[in-house]
């Protein structure tokens, strides 16, 4: 591999791993109404694309570095968990590929049922709420990543991704995953009550895996589009009152995260 590729591979990595810190939302929350109106602050946290960087450590160079891993990113969210009374984190995908310890995870000495994954066991660890499904977990293959996320303590979503049922009637179609989840996450508010609100998440992944990963995924999955896909399940999640909603959208290296 040349030194220009190691380089921009390093760039990248770094740039990803990144706590998204710069601007963490406190977002205001409303108990319901059996709790008079009283107000909860929030804070929301999202990582995104760790692709198996979960120490600080540079298998390419084959020694230690200050650029990148998770193992410095969760004192980050330590740090950040410790300025508020509130917060929830979040993972946006990308997670079992992405440097050799993800290979050899993979193929070299494949994980066995009933072991857990390096990356969601640093992840349970860090006690994440949820988590969606990225672009690169179909690159081992379905069923290697069935297996990998049998380790998660925390939910995975992902909502439009079916099983391939080879007819072509939409009604009957199944996902391949949860499709969506609504967490009830005790909080405290603003007068030092316990409360509860409800917290949806819901995920999607570009319909180009299917093009990405084709040997992995051809009559097995399909992947529906995106915005067709929300349309469908958001008002399914609205009608279950949650307090707030998280959406997630992995697209390439680029992540997009907003509030409903």
């Amino acid at each position: 591999m040349s030194k220009t590729r190691i380089k921009v591979l390093k760039s990248i990595t770094a740039a990803a791993v990144v706590l998204n810190l710069l601007a963490i939302p406190m977002v205001p929350a409303f108990a319901d109404s059996s709790s008079s109106g009283s107000k909860v602050n929030l804070r929301i946290m999202e990582t995104t694309d760790l692709h198996v960087n979960m120490v600080n450590y540079d298998y390419y160079a084959d020694k230690p570095t200050d650029e990148y891993g998770f193992a410095k990113t969760a004192s980050l969210i330590k740090a950040a968990r410790s300025e508020v009374k509130n917060s929830m984190l979040f993972d946006n995908g990308d997670l079992i590929q992405g440097n050799p310890l993800g290979d050899f995870v993979a193929k070299v000495k494949p994980l066995t049922d009933g072991e857990v994954h390096p990356v969601y066991k640093a992840m349970n660890l860090m006690d994440y709420d949820a988590s969606g499904v990225g672009n690169h977990e179909f690159n081992y293959g379905l069923d290697f990543l069935k297996l990998s996320e049998k380790g998660a303590n925390f939910p995975i979503v992902n909502a439009n991704v079916y099983k391939d049922d080879g007819d072509k009637d939409d009604s009957n179609d199944v996902n391949y995953f949860t499709p969506y989840t609504i967490l009830n996450k005790k909080v405290t508010d603003d007068n030092g009550k316990e409360q509860t609100i409800k917290v949806g998440v819901i995920a999607f992944v570009p319909p180009q895996i299917s093009q990405w990963d084709s040997a992995n995924l051809e009559g097995k999955v399909i992947v529906k589009d995106i915005v067709e896909t929300a349309k469908k399940f958001i008002p399914q999640m609205k009608k279950k009152e949650p307090t707030l909603s998280s959406r997630f959208l992995t697209l390439a290296s680029k992540t997009f995260h907003r509030l409903l």
